[in-house]
């Protein structure tokens, strides 16, 4: 090694502007791979919520320009009427769960938000109005809970959250308080079991927490921690759904076991207007969660394919650009392998030589290259939108980077190397 070593050193001129085309390459190739790397820590995140199987029914009334229109509905009748029909989707064969929210269903185009006061702070999170059967219904992991008679019970399990959900009862999501320096809440199970004021600090009107769950992700190109993520979760009673009105506010959503899980659209909308539809209320359509996701993440979706296309461009012109510097390096010393084996050295040993060279020139090159990419995470060049730039990440990147550059390295010595091994010492040296 102290040989190559030295052999580098004394060919400084030429490897001087080799190493500095390295320390680009490796510089741009890694915010290339951060970037890369962030995108995917945070698409597969785990979201806080299950929508395999799951459908979103949306209901609407009757107008009276209609002909089975039913004069003399109050509000009240049809939100009983919704009622009713979730009711009956209950006890349809096959449908595991069924829930009425407002605003709340995941991958949703609308979000309400809602203010509760710990100790004076007032913490602003999304609201999810929801009936207590939305945690079993979408698989909402809890952290703890305390039931009525005051005892803790930390446990992962939705039914656990279902069952202490009521109207004078919060859910909260474990980073509600995160963002709020001043509680020094990072987890907010020490509020389980507190009376929260709603609004301001001086309402009467307060609130149990009863259960604390892991936060819900707005779509898979946000984190936990950002809008819809952090929530607050309370009953969504009758008289609470009155107050909208029209059921074409609400959102009605159904969990299907996977064995049921065959044509249930088509089925369902076939007895929509025999056994769905009561008074004024009616089934309009029915959509799978999946289709939601891709209608709410579609903007995100090319946004992310758009920057692919380009670094991927990039990614192709280092690639060639490395193995080309590399392979071309390794064919002009084509007269130098054979008079090294010439001279007695094996064809191993010349390979391993010159796979070693091109990796130290490479190992000197990617310690100031280092420096300067810590320099630029430090300095917030990179995304720093959805993850902070910490030190995993750093070495997370780091080291694909290096790798890469390594492959690369070798690719580019290894063919003309073993070429430039097959031909005979004499009939090179003659040629040159």
């Amino acid at each position: 090694m102290r040989t190559i070593f030295r052999q580098l050193r004394n060919e400084w001129r030429s490897n001087f502007f080799l190493a500095l085309e390295l320390l680009v390459v490796f510089v741009v190739l890694w915010y290339i791979v951060d970037w890369c790397c962030v995108t995917a820590r945070v698409y597969f995140a785990p979201m806080g919520f299950d929508t395999n199987h799951c459908y979103c029914l949306m209901l609407n009334r009757l107008t009276p320009n209609s002909a089975l229109y039913e004069a003399g509905r109050t509000p009240e009748n049809d939100m009983d009427d919704m009622l009713e029909i979730a009711e009956r989707l209950r006890h349809r064969p096959g449908v595991e769960a069924v829930a009425i929210s407002q605003n709340s269903i995941p991958y949703g185009d609308g979000s309400n938000g809602l203010t509760v006061c710990v100790d004076t702070v007032p913490v602003h999170a999304m609201h999810r109005w929801v009936q207590p059967d939305f945690m079993r219904l979408f698989r909402i992991q809890g952290v703890a809970v305390q039931g009525a008679d005051g005892q803790t019970v930390y446990t992962t399990s939705p039914d656990s959250l279902a069952s202490v959900l009521n109207s004078g009862t919060l859910i909260l999501s474990r980073n509600v308080a995160a963002d709020y320096e001043e509680l020094h809440l990072p987890d907010a199970t020490p509020l389980l079991g507190r009376q929260l004021p709603l609004g301001e600090p001086d309402n009467d009107f307060r609130r149990r927490v009863a259960g604390i769950a892991e936060p819900m992700r707005w779509s898979h190109f946000q984190t936990s921690d950002q809008w819809g993520g952090p929530f607050i979760a309370t009953d969504l009673s009758r008289e609470v759904m009155i107050e909208f009105e029209n059921p074409a506010y609400l959102q009605l959503s159904v969990r299907v076991k996977p064995e049921a899980d065959h044509d249930f659209v088509e089925g369902l909308m076939n007895d929509a207007d025999r056994l769905y539809r009561i008074g004024n209320v009616y089934i309009l359509n029915v959509l799978p969660f999946h289709q939601l996701r891709t209608i709410e993440e579609l903007e995100d979706v090319n946004e992310v394919k758009t920057q692919l296309c380009i670094l991927g461009f990039l990614l192709l012109n280092i690639f060639l650009g490395v193995v080309g510097t590399f392979w071309f390096r390794t064919q002009h010393r084509r007269q130098e392998v054979a008079l090294r084996m010439a001279l007695g050295s094996t064809r191993q040993g010349v390979f391993i030589r010159l796979i070693a060279e091109g990796l130290l020139l490479f190992v000197v090159a990617m310690i100031p290259a280092s420096l300067i990419a810590l320099n630029i995470g430090i300095a917030d060049l990179v995304d720093v939108s959805c993850l902070p730039f910490d030190t995993l990440r750093f070495c997370i990147a780091l080291s694909v980077t290096a790798v890469l550059m390594a492959l690369m390295i070798v690719l580019g010595i290894w063919y003309p190397a073993r070429r430039a091994m097959k031909v005979q010492p004499a009939e090179a040296l003659h040629d040159e």
